[in-house]
């Protein structure tokens, strides 16, 4: 029976090295890279000598404080990587998702407010108000001249382009203007012509102020936004934590070219979008998500128990099958005595 439990307890440490080995391996390979092999063969190696030499002091009887202060320190690294691994794999999904969620609402928010507070800068509003009175009033002049019993350009025609000349601040000229009863067709063909230099002499005006710049980055944001909509997208188009780093960049950047446009006292200021968010199979990130956030603690418990166990199990063994007493056959002393209480002469 002695040997039956001493080849147990070997063949459970072997095995609980060869699984802790791999998951250290895997939890240890974001981290240190190149020489996770090696370090993962070195923690092993000290956890499998000191549990020998813990259960092997104990049968002799000699201290084994020192062995066991030296297992706890590799254990220690070993259980971090074993989580690290389980952790990231019971979360990865949940923690990615909920990561470019939160990403997603601050950036869109962010972007937001930014096109609100450019919308109400003076350039825009004068540049809008020039481009909504001048289309009503092309609206009017085109009903004017299309009316089929009075095609043609008349009193009231000239009206409205008095008007128009009035919004540009300056008059359209070397266009010869159909009469009334002129082909409808000369008719749209000079509309579209008028057309066409009125919105090119606005353009030209308003490229003097800060309307060009401000609708560019108005553009740039819409875009923005449809591009970052909702997380399931990104993650499917994107590739779920890459995003991050393209978001920040992009936010900064709006911010920056928001403030050169925004008068002093009104800038606007993005939140940070931290692009190392959710990066779980790195030990920091794992132990930050899983015992700083936790937000799933049944994952945390169930990761750490199972990363522990492989370890502890070898270590407990060590106490529970070697020790002074536990594989020594056992010696009867004393005299031998038959019935009645004689001593037995052998």
């Amino acid at each position: 029976m002695p040997i039956f439990i001493v080849i147990s307890y070997t063949a459970i440490l072997i095995l609980s090295v060869v699984i802790s080995g791999y998951l250290s391996y895997e939890g240890l390979l974001r981290t240190a890279e190149e020489i996770t092999l090696p370090l993962v063969v070195f923690l092993m190696t000290v956890i499998l000598a000191m549990d020998a030499t813990i259960s092997y002091f104990r049968s002799s009887e000699r201290s084994y404080r020192l062995p066991i202060v030296i297992w706890m320190v590799a254990a220690f690294f070993s259980i971090a990587s074993n989580f690290n691994f389980l952790y990231s794999n019971f979360m990865r999904d949940d923690v990615t998702e909920n990561t470019v969620t939160r990403q997603i609402e601050i950036f869109r928010s962010d972007l937001v407010e930014t096109r609100d507070q450019l919308s109400e800068l003076d350039a825009v509003r004068y540049s809008t108000a020039l481009r909504t009175n001048l289309a009503l009033e092309f609206d009017n002049l085109y009903n004017q001249i299309k009316d089929p019993l009075r095609p043609g350009c008349g009193e009231e025609c000239r009206g409205h382009m008095g008007e128009i000349e009035r919004i540009l601040g300056q008059s359209i000229t070397n266009l010869a203007i159909p009469p009334i009863g002129s082909i409808p067709d000369v008719v749209e063909d000079w509309y579209s012509r008028y057309r066409s230099a009125a919105e090119e002499i606005l353009a030209v005006s308003l490229r003097a102020t800060d309307e060009p710049a401000i609708k560019l980055l108005l553009k740039r944001i819409e875009n923005a936004l449809l591009e970052y909509d909702t997380a399931a997208r990104v993650m499917s188009s994107k590739g779920g934590l890459e995003v991050l780093a393209g978001m920040s960049g992009l936010s900064l950047d709006i911010e920056r070219e928001a403030n050169a446009l925004l008068p002093e006292g009104k800038t606007v200021s993005h939140r940070d979008i931290d692009p190392t968010l959710g990066r779980l199979g790195e030990i920091v990130y794992a132990f930050q998500n899983g015992f700083g956030e936790m937000p799933n603690p049944m994952a945390t418990a169930i990761s750490i128990v199972l990363a522990s166990v492989i370890d502890l199990i070898p270590f407990l063994l060590s106490f529970a099958l070697f020790g002074k007493g536990r594989l020594e056959r056992q010696i009867k002393t004393g005299t031998s005595r038959g019935s009645g209480k004689r001593t037995i002469i052998s």
